[in-house]
């Protein structure tokens, strides 16, 4: 019997679908892999770009910049009192991520690993009335603040869903500890402007961020913990656990 031109267009077209469901940048690994560890890394490597603008046809939001509402410090006595309160901070440098000493359990679906970023940057506004080793500081403006040498623990651990006679993943929240080593804060404005007490006022800050950078770092931690979980999830949603780990 003779095929029309239409029948076999329609035909090529169907099989091409069938044996190309993933996108060029999702790149499977297989279970029998024996260097599935690397294979899962340069998988995520080479997603970062994506990563970093957002992936519409997914609905993954772009992990650059991070955006944080707020971060309220209030404590201690009049004598050393710290009240910080900063606002519409956005971080620059997520998208720098690098995975190292990844463990992956494919099969029970749990992944540990860690994560350096080169920099994080930040900016945002701040209001500030502390008391820091005996010295009043005072004011409020625009803040920026550099994270440099810093670390993450990373646990990442899935559950098995059954839809549509598939099975997909889903993430449950990332288990996220950072550390972080080097720290420069720079408040503008501070002393309504005087540069002498500023400079002077910095120094000490930087020299003794330690109760800043207490509160920064939970907020980041849970931050980055919603967004990269987030996004691990649209993916996963998109496509099956054995399009993304084949058995062979």
């Amino acid at each position: 019997m003779y095929a029309s031109p239409v029948r076999l267009c329609l035909t090529a077209i169907l099989f091409s679908a069938a044996f190309a469901v993933l996108p060029p940048y999702i790149k499977p690994c297989k279970k029998s892999n024996p260097d599935i560890n690397k294979c899962i890394v340069r998988s995520i490597e080479q997603l970062r770009d994506k990563l970093s603008v957002g992936i519409p046809e997914l609905g993954a939001p772009p992990i650059e910049p991070l955006n944080l509402k707020q971060i309220r410090l209030s404590r201690g006595p009049a004598g050393a009192k710290l009240d910080v309160n900063l606002t519409d901070i956005r971080v620059s440098g997520p998208s720098t991520f690098k995975i190292r000493d990844l463990k992956a359990d494919v099969e029970n679906v749990v992944f540990t690993f860690k994560v350096n970023f080169e920099k994080l940057t930040f900016q945002g506004k701040y209001q500030i009335n502390a008391t820091i080793l005996l010295l009043k500081v005072t004011g409020q403006g625009d803040i920026t603040g550099t994270f440099t040498d810093y670390e993450s623990d990373v646990v990442l651990r899935a559950r098995k869903l059954h839809r549509d006679n598939d099975v997909y993943l889903n993430f449950e929240k990332m288990k996220l500890k950072i550390k972080i080593n080097k720290t420069q804060l720079h408040f503008n404005n501070l002393f309504g402007g005087d540069n002498a007490l500023a400079a002077a006022t910095h120094e000490l800050i930087n020299n003794n961020n330690d109760l800043i950078l207490n509160e920064i770092t939970p907020e980041l931690e849970t931050s980055l913990a919603e967004l990269f979980t987030s996004v691990a999830n649209k993916v996963t949603k998109s496509f099956t656990y054995k399009e993304l780990f084949p058995d062979d």
